[in-house]
């Protein structure tokens, strides 16, 4: 064994890893699901580096003691080796996704699985199947090892799975994203059953989180911290695209802004004021499909943008759908309404999107007076 490139190895790979970890848990204005599920990870992930070097260390030093060390560091090494595709393949679903309900079963899964996979190291002790450690401290396969590789290659098979039964839902980034995982611990992996030696996987992996982190960091910039929307920075790259767009890409745009959201603020304090447009935000991500856009434009303004093929006015009959079941439930100490300018913007039409923008918007505000006309709203929006 050379010890000087496994600590190499190892130092370089717990590196990047606790750096990782270090700066993403003092960033708390980020999806908390997603942050759970890559902390876990990256915990797991370190936990089996460091079990994988302390085995290398344990090799062929004679010893009673050593042989029980050895046996115990090498279970925990599967065990969090386990757990570690495992999350790998939940945190790339809800990157994928953004579905906490879905999340939460997969993680589920995960753990039973992992529990499912110490009973197989328990019956392992007696049996010798999957490895044992020879009475000279030397590491050895079992006769049906495939086991352990079957097992920690499934979260792979069921990323491919997802991926070619959910292709429309995946952006070309979230599938770059799987692919370079897929590659990276493939090619890792295979090294390492090739020439037994376990320590490839682990810059290959580590790469690849550093890579997620930047993901997740450039995810994060286009995020409304406060609603969990598209923020006005996406809806410019959201724009921009369009208006680059080579064809005549038609979508229907929705410009939406809160009634009363002053009066909120006002009596109720910026609190609660807080709280109406997160409750606004939960009802439009529950309303649009996984092909819409949606965003904060700012303040109590959110837009929403739709191919023009669909419906736009089914999509606001949903959205005005759940706010009055939102209303009857009496939840908060004030009535969620909104009033909505709506038009259709064709790309190459010779219409800027700022005018285009500036039409809707004078449509929604034209709503909001025949409210007040109607005595449905307050002058003070």
């Amino acid at each position: 064994m050379n010890y000087s490139f496994a600590v190499n190895t190892v130092l370089g790979s717990c590196l990047i890893i606790v750096l990782i970890f270090a700066d993403y848990v003092r960033k708390y204005n980020t999806d908390s699901l997603l942050r759970l599920i890559f902390l876990c990870l990256l915990a797991a992930s370190l936990a089996a580096i460091l079990c994988d070097f302390a085995g290398y260390i344990f090799e062929g030093v004679p010893g009673a003691h050593i042989h029980a060390a050895y046996s115990a560091v090498t279970n925990l090494y599967f065990i969090f080796q386990v757990l570690a595709c495992y999350l790998l393949f939940a945190f790339v679903n809800y990157l994928s996704y953004r579905d906490a309900a879905k999340a939460w079963t997969v993680i589920r899964i995960v753990l039973g699985i992992t529990l499912l996979h110490i009973i197989f190291l328990e019956i392992n002790i007696s049996t010798n199947y999957y490895f044992y450690i020879s009475e000279d401290n030397h590491y050895h396969r079992g006769n049906l090892y495939i086991i352990r590789l079957i097992i920690s290659c499934l979260p792979a098979v069921f990323a491919i799975v997802e991926i070619v039964l959910s292709r429309k839902k995946f952006t070309k980034y979230h599938s770059a994203l799987v692919f370079l995982f897929l590659i990276l611990a493939g090619a890792g992996s295979a090294i390492d059953i090739l020439f037994e030696t376990g320590s490839f996987i682990w810059p290959c992996l580590t790469s690849a989180y550093l890579y997620s982190y930047f993901f997740i960091i450039m995810s994060d910039s286009r995020i409304d911290s406060l609603t969990g929307l598209g923020n006005r920075f996406s809806f410019n790259e959201f724009v921009e695209k369009l208006s680059k767009s080579a064809g005549n890409e038609s979508w229907s745009i929705v410009m939406m802004d809160m009634d009363h959201f002053k009066k909120i603020n006002d009596t109720l304090g910026h609190l609660e004021g807080d709280n109406a447009l997160r409750d606004m935000a939960f009802i439009i991500k529950g309303s649009i499909r996984n092909s819409d856009f949606a965003a904060r434009y700012g303040g109590d303004e959110f837009i929403l943008a739709v191919r023009a093929e669909f419906d736009i006015h089914k999509l606001l009959e949903r959205i005005q759908e759940a706010i009055d079941n939102q209303n009857e439930k009496n939840y908060r100490p004030y009535r969620l309404a909104m009033s909505y300018g709506c038009d259709v913007y064709t790309a190459n039409s010779g219409q800027s999107v700022n005018d285009f923008l500036k039409h809707i918007d004078a449509l929604m505000y034209e709503e909001k007076r025949r409210k007040y006309e109607n005595g449905g709203i307050s002058r003070s929006y």
